[in-house]
């Protein structure tokens, strides 16, 4: 017999903070969350940046350590979108979503120091976090004027081959008729 209870992964940040009720919890689910990410499928930005978008609730007053889980997930979802090159989501500006005291994920102090990431520092959290975005393989993207002149320039280029077809044409037709004489 099957078991009837199927367990989910997190599918946002916002479950992350939803389903933790402890900072051992919070790191569970958060682990969760990277596996979907990455072994979900998840390619895109714009998939990436729905995972981001909503406003996950508050762990601060729910469990110790919910400063930092607010503030963890704050800076996370920051560095992620920074790095997949797509909009910050709303949420992560608020100012308030900082740990109260400095959070070190390892004892090797100096080296977080220096090589923890400015989304983190700022929200006086000292860790390397994992980037789990891989976006597939596809166009590079393209300013609107670089679509514009290469659009200008496949328009100059088209307009040449048609005026060489009707010089042809015409070269054509004009000795068709010299010959006809």
């Amino acid at each position: 017999m099957k078991n009837s209870h199927t367990m989910s992964r997190p599918a946002t940040l916002a479950d992350v903070a939803h389903l933790s009720d402890s900072l051992q919890s919070f790191g569970m689910n958060l682990r969760d969350w990277q596996h979907e990410i990455v072994r979900g499928g998840v390619h895109s930005r714009n998939e990436l940046s729905r995972r981001l978008a909503e406003a996950p609730e508050r762990c601060e007053g729910r469990f110790a350590g919910g400063d930092v889980a607010d503030a963890y997930l704050a800076a996370y979802a920051e560095w992620l979108a920074d790095g997949a090159g797509v909009a910050r989501p709303d949420w992560t500006s608020d100012p308030s979503q900082v740990a109260r005291d400095p959070w070190f994920a390892t004892p090797l102090r100096g080296r977080l120091l220096a090589t923890t990431p400015a989304s983190f520092r700022q929200r006086n959290l000292f860790t390397v976090p994992e980037p789990v975005f891989r976006p597939a393989a596809g166009r590079p993207r393209v300013s609107p004027e670089q679509k514009r002149e290469k659009a200008r320039l496949r328009q100059k280029a088209y307009r040449q081959r048609i005026r060489v077809l009707v010089e042809e044409a015409r070269k054509s037709a004009s000795y068709r008729r010299a010959s006809r004489f």
